[in-house]
């Protein structure tokens, strides 16, 4: 199934003052997390959905029959919650069997550092710096000069899923000692809604990230060498900025569009880039903003050419005539 993030947020009108939407995140995820929903839910729910959507171009009996294919809607949410509680089940017992190729995976990339450069992370390239090279094909423009020298020391990247006592994905960092900071493991933490809105359950498009947030990052060195002018980098990921309550806030606007890409990011991490690191690794798949600059770049290409193609045929319309 083809992976696709689709962003609802929204961002309000001057003088319009709404409670921030979620991003909404792709369907394979919706399949996971919306498994979560109670079917005690819908029981506490009102069986008749609310006919304000219903303009007064429409007759009594058109009304009704609305009203009546909206009921059979919600019965289709409340079958397709339990569909998903199945599919959940099947889901969280793959994670474990992904987990055991994933140890298996690390134990190989340990075992080739041991025997080329004897585990020296400082030291290595190429395979033995395999997930520098991962993050570089798949977030080329996130890492500078200055991470690199860092993440030679990371040796693993993992997911993990909880639905207990919230719904929550975390991504884990796993690095060797090194000379830059002392965490062992670097954590970013995705919370998701899986609920639908009780005052309109028929708005309900999937499990939706509502929030995220990093963690602590304890450097060696004095802060004055990591302010923020100087540490524009793939660690800032591990410090999210929070939303504004208000969305008439100045900065509401710039933070809201950052915490949109950050989420994107982090189910990007999550889904492709972590199960699929080998292909990262050696190119076979290309950095997600790469491609999308590529196709940008094409299409401006294509209408540079139409506008010339356009422009000869018009001068050559003017010498004929």
């Amino acid at each position: 199934m083809e992976v696709k993030t689709r962003n609802t947020t929204k961002i309000p009108k001057t003088g319009e003052k709404k409670k921030p939407q979620q991003v909404c995140v792709c369907e394979p995820f919706i399949i996971i997390y919306a498994a979560t929903l109670s079917a005690m839910f819908f029981q506490s729910i009102s069986t008749t959905p609310r006919p304000t959507c219903l303009e007064e171009k429409y007759t009594e009996d058109e009304k009704k029959c609305i009203v009546d294919l909206k009921k059979l809607y919600l019965d289709t949410i409340k079958l397709d919650v339990d569909l998903q509680k199945e599919i959940y089940n099947l889901e969280k017992s793959y994670e474990n069997k992904h987990n055991e190729i994933y140890d298996k995976r690390n134990k190989l990339l340990e075992d080739f550092k041991k025997q080329t450069h004897g585990g020296d992370a400082g030291e290595q390239g190429n395979v033995a710096n395999f997930w520098l090279k991962v993050l570089k094909a798949s977030y080329t423009e996130f890492i500078s000069k200055r991470d690199e020298k860092i993440l030679v020391y990371l040796v693993d990247i993992r997911a993990k899923l909880y639905n207990e006592p919230v719904v929550k994905f975390v991504i884990e960092f796993y690095f060797e000692p090194n000379d830059y900071f002392t965490n062992r493991i670097l954590t970013k933490t995705y919370y998701l809604n899986c609920l639908p809105d009780a005052d309109d359950p028929l708005s309900y498009d999937g499990a939706e990230i509502y929030k995220c947030e990093g963690c602590k990052v304890d450097w060696k060195h004095s802060e004055k060498d990591h302010d923020k002018k100087a540490f524009t980098s793939f660690f800032d990921f591990f410090n999210p900025p929070t939303l504004p309550d208000d969305p008439e806030d100045p900065n509401y606007c710039d933070i809201n569009a950052i915490l949109q890409n950050d989420f994107e990011l982090g189910f990007y991490l999550k889904e492709r880039v972590i199960p699929k690191a080998i292909m990262f690794f050696t190119g076979e798949i290309a950095d997600c903003q790469s491609s999308e600059s590529e196709s940008d770049s094409d299409e401006d290409d294509d209408d540079e050419e139409d506008e010339d193609n356009s422009s000869t045929n018009s001068a050559a319309a003017n010498t004929n005539a």
